[in-house]
């Protein structure tokens, strides 16, 4: 079966035809303008959504795998216990956005922006957050094992009870953060309601990587 055309799926929009549950695995949709859909329980797998627009939609129990959406917006839209795996999303915008239980796992995250997104209980082992941006993201109770943050901002972020553990934070900047119980080798490099300039090398147990 051939996959769905980007025509087909502009023309279905611009209809008011309901996307709700559809597979658009190894479409070519880059630029399409989803804003303001229901897209819950859809699928993208294998799919080029580079510059999409998916501000405010719903789109609950979405699963993608090994596609590309570099500089996608997401804000504020309802992403909630939805699956990405392998995506390219460098640059995405997830302002605003609700991430309750979805797993983002090695993905290329690298400058997201995820300003006062609601994340709860999220995973995000093994992906490249570099210079991603957390103010005033509550993300408590997230995985983020193994993902490398460094140079990552987290400004007013509220991760307590998450899972920090073989995390790279070289050069990440905490600043009034709201961090109890939260799994680290090593010394916690943030210090709550101040500033901490992290010394990464200096935090790394001596087994770690074993």
């Amino acid at each position: 079966m051939e996959p769905i055309t980007k025509e087909e799926v502009i023309k279905m929009i611009e209809e008011g035809k309901e996307l709700k549950g559809m597979d658009f695995s190894f479409a070519d949709l880059e630029g399409v303008d989803f804003s303001n859909l229901d897209l819950s329980d859809t699928s993208f797998t294998g799919a080029n959504l580079n510059n999409a627009k998916f501000e405010n939609c719903k789109m609950d129990n979405v699963f993608i795998a090994d596609a590309d959406m570099e500089n996608v917006s997401f804000k504020n839209s309802h992403l909630t216990r939805s699956v990405f795996q392998r995506v390219n999303l460098k640059n995405a915008n997830f302002e605003n956005a609700n991430l309750f239980r979805t797993q983002i796992m090695v993905s290329d995250l690298r400058k997201a922006n995820f300003k006062n997104a609601v994340m709860i209980n999220s995973r995000f082992e093994d992906s490249n957050l570099q210079e991603a941006n957390f103010e005033n993201t509550d993300m408590r109770g997230s995985n983020f094992r193994g993902a490398d943050l460094q140079k990552a901002n987290f400004v007013k972020t509220k991760f307590s009870y998450s899972d920090f553990r073989k995390t790279k934070l070289s050069g990440a900047w905490f600043e009034n953060v709201e961090a109890d119980e939260v799994l680290v080798y090593g010394r916690k490099p943030w210090l709550e309601g101040s500033k901490a300039d992290v010394r990464y090398d200096q935090i790394l147990p001596n087994n770690y990587g074993d």
